[in-house]
């Protein structure tokens, strides 16, 4: 009985330190606080995942300072079914709540590693800006905006989504821009993206890092983005908008050119009827002005 016992518990403390060497292997601790992973990925292995978080970590400190130290978490789903909770988990590739990462593996996201450990850099801004103030949500366009530009998410798509609509002024409303990221509508939902990227890129461009990182740190002393955005610009959110609005109107018209080969696809049969006749038409002249000089030569020869 006392061998059997004896047994038993060296099963047990076995067992206690084999499963806690499991838990701590899926813990790190980074400078955001303790990260834990739940990996159910057959390709993407913690210490890929651990690189890319400590390397993007040491890149956000270094512009805009550490946030509060809160433990965070990372799932990493191979479960299909997850697809069907919602319309945006569907259209995306990862989503952030809170301090909790959920991304899509690549056997279901269908994307390369790159491109997977780039959507994870983007969620990992999310969890920075979700710390910022824990009393106020930061409007969406700005967290995705900022989310995209510090994860070097720069498309053209994005561009020629903002070029179909630019005659659409209702689409370039602000106030309702937040809104689109939980429409039903997957053409919604990626103007919104799009545009969020564009007014984003613009104040960079046009206003300079320094400002956006003024306006962070007033956000973490309490001001909502509309405060601290006028404070450090003197402009309004909705002036801004307009401003934006106004350059893209006068600058990306051109990209709607992009889709001008896909119509001469569809308007190549058309154009070489036309072509045809036009052709035929000036043969025809042609023929015509030889036949009246020929006439006129015959003439001109008997006179002689």
């Amino acid at each position: 009985m006392l061998t059997q016992f004896l047994h038993y518990r060296s099963y047990l403390i076995l067992y206690f330190f084999s499963s806690t060497s499991i838990f701590c292997n899926n813990q790190y601790i980074t400078d955001w606080g303790t990260l834990l992973i739940d990996n159910q990925s057959l390709s993407i292995k913690n210490e890929e995942v651990i690189q890319v978080v400590d390397n993007h970590i040491l890149y956000i400190n270094s512009i805009f300072n550490s946030p509060n130290k809160e433990s965070f978490k990372i799932i990493i789903s191979d479960n299909p079914q997850l697809s069907y909770q919602s319309n945006i988990w569907n259209w995306s590739l990862g989503i952030t709540r809170g301090n909790t990462v959920i991304m899509k593996d690549i056997s279901i996201s269908h994307i390369s590693q790159n491109r997977f450990m780039q959507v994870l850099r983007h969620e990992l801004n999310h969890i920075y800006l979700n710390r910022l103030n824990k009393e106020y949500n930061i409007p969406r366009w700005f967290e995705e905006g900022f989310s995209m530009y510090y994860a070097n998410e720069f498309f053209l798509s994005n561009k020629l989504i903002i070029a179909n609509n630019i005659n659409n002024i209702d689409m370039f409303m602000i106030d309702n821009l937040d809104a689109k990221f939980n429409s039903n509508s997957k053409k919604q939902f990626d103007f919104a993206y799009a545009y969020s990227q564009m007014l984003l890129n613009f104040f960079i461009v046009n206003y300079s890092e320094l400002i956006l990182i003024q306006i962070i740190e007033d956000i973490k002393l309490g001001d909502t983005l509309e405060d601290a955005f006028y404070n450090n610009t003197l402009v309004t959110i909705d002036n801004y908008n307009t401003e934006v609005f106004n350059n893209i109107k006068s600058k990306f018209w051109w990209l709607r050119l992009m889709k001008f080969p896909s119509l001469l696809l569809i308007l190549a049969p058309l154009l070489l009827i036309i072509a045809f006749i036009i052709v035929k038409i000036k043969n025809y002249n042609i023929i015509q002005r030889w036949k009246v000089e020929e006439q006129s030569e015959k003439l001109q020869d008997n006179e002689i």
